[in-house]
């Protein structure tokens, strides 16, 4: 019943994908994977020349991409707008999809876009690069932990404050 993904959604602008088997879109984990884990190598980068090279502030560069790339995943999936979504996508075409509901996703993808908005906030307030690098480690570590343990906290959070039926979350009710 699980069928292979494809590059773009139909219609191109929906979050997710039809999957045979569940009522509604959903997003391709082995892709969200791919593209957190550019995003970890992205945000390492930005914390070395922030750290070797300092007066080279990437920040006014890496942080408008990360926070375009959060906020147009959120809304339209990992393709055809994110540009870390479309190579994550590109680069797991060949392996096997799983599976996952939308909403935890969008909800951790506008976290991350909030982190971005910060990071940028930052250095357009002045502030000193070891509260950037503070915001950029916490982006560092959520990325890391998406990529290669396949726990997304965003998704976790979700799970936290309102029960998905479609998930395999727990929730936890008062």
């Amino acid at each position: 019943m699980r069928r292979a993904h494809t590059f773009l959604n139909t219609p191109w602008w929906a979050m997710g994908q039809a999957v045979p088997g569940y009522a509604s879109p959903r997003i391709n984990e082995t892709a969200t994977r791919a593209r957190a884990g550019l995003l970890n190598v992205l945000s390492a980068t930005t914390i070395f020349i922030l750290i070797a090279a300092p007066q080279l502030d990437p920040v006014v560069y890496v942080g408008p991409f990360v926070i375009f790339d959060m906020f147009v995943a959120a809304a339209t999936g990992l393709t055809p707008l994110s540009p870390a979504g479309l190579l994550g996508t590109a680069l797991t075409l060949r392996l096997r999809p799983q599976w996952k509901p939308t909403p935890p996703k969008r909800f951790a993808w506008i976290l991350g876009g909030a982190l971005g908005v910060a990071c940028l906030s930052l250095r357009l307030a002045h502030a000193q690069n070891r509260w950037i690098i503070g915001v950029l480690s916490i982006c560092f570590a959520l990325t890391w932990l998406e990529a290669a343990l396949g726990f997304c906290v965003g998704c976790w959070m979700y799970g936290q404050m309102r029960e998905c039926e479609e998930c395999e979350l727990p929730y936890l009710p008062e």
